[in-house]
């Protein structure tokens, strides 16, 4: 969905997403039941989003 829009919607609600503006456009990131994600950033803005992943057993 290609959008010109400056402005997004989205649920506070959900707290298994995090959410990255690039660029002018709003990324999703769904989050691990268990683990970690780690923000990269470079020059002052986010470069890449590294998740380790865990399973509790």
């Amino acid at each position: 969905m290609e959008d010109n829009s400056t402005s997004a919607v989205i649920s506070l609600l959900d707290e298994q997403k995090m959410y990255v503006v690039k660029q002018g456009k709003l990324i999703e990131h769904e989050l691990p039941d268990f683990g970690e994600v780690r923000v990269v950033v470079m020059g002052g803005k986010v470069d890449r989003l590294e998740d380790t992943r865990k399973r509790k057993i």
